[in-house]
């Protein structure tokens, strides 16, 4: 795992110069991909350098990667990466973005890393062994009462799941202090296991947006569900994330019928 956890993190890095780069410039290419949906030159040149890092340290490794999708290999590893989670605020010059890779083995998420290349925050989680920042060992927030909890969700290019997603929010806001979009799923999984939000839920998601994230919030102490309360798994379309406290209650609120 120490050469896995080095390869992505070179990579996470090298693509993260590009990034700041593209960030930085006046004009920032990219091409539809639906009406409410973009893919970034960023995309494609962090995805290029995260997929040749993989594929020159470990070529017999499966990947499966937002743009690129699966190489279709046959492992007992699997590399899940999004090369710019957050592409939107990117586009837009928010600095709201990160990458997102993960490792799997034999299905089971073993290491996970969200980079935020315009702060330099590189977020690291290993199976059994915690979650950090920096370095610095993350852990959930303490808060248990729900009144005072802070919200997040997002939305989604699908706009009947936005609506969903927008109806739920409606019923559950006035149960919590406060709610934020931030605009990237990673992100929002990664402030769960630092402790500054204490619960995040999305009625869509992608493996490659939650994975890392999703281990670094279990590593950190958090809980993860989808809406019905089942386990989380790489087959989940919804996703609950909490410090553990509260999740219950805000189960309970999102799956109660109108």
């Amino acid at each position: 795992m120490e050469k896995i956890q080095s390869v992505a993190i070179e990579a996470a890095k090298d693509a993260g110069v590009v990034l700041n780069e593209l960030f930085a410039s006046r004009i920032k290419r990219y091409e539809m991909k639906t009406a409410h949906d973009i893919l970034a030159e960023a995309d494609v040149r962090s995805e290029d350098i995260i997929l040749g890092r993989i594929r020159q340290a470990f070529p017999e490794h499966a990947i499966l990667s937002e743009e690129a999708g699966e190489n279709g290999k046959d492992s007992e590893y699997k590399w899940i990466v999004d090369p710019v989670d957050g592409t939107i605020n990117f586009s837009r010059g928010i600095d709201e973005f990160c990458i997102s890779i993960a490792v799997s083995r034999n299905d089971e998420l073993a290491f996970g890393l969200i980079y935020e290349p315009i702060r330099d925050r590189l977020y690291i989680g290993k199976k059994g062994e915690g979650a950090t920042m920096n370095g610095v060992k993350m852990n959930v927030s303490t808060e248990n009462v729900l009144v005072n909890t802070i919200l997040a969700t997002d939305n989604s290019s699908d706009m009947s799941e936005r609506v969903r997603n927008l109806e739920l929010l409606a019923r559950i806001s006035p149960e919590v202090r406060h709610v934020r979009i931030f605009g990237s799923a990673a992100l929002h999984l990664a402030r769960v296991a630092k402790g500054e939000i204490d619960a995040y839920y999305k009625t869509t998601c992608n493996y490659w947006d939650n994975a890392a994230g999703m281990l670094l919030l279990q590593e950190a102490g958090g809980r993860l569900t989808d809406l019905t309360g089942s386990p989380l798994s790489k087959d989940s379309r919804t996703i609950v994330a909490s410090n553990g406290l509260v999740h219950d209650e805000i189960l309970a609120l999102l799956s109660a019928r109108s």
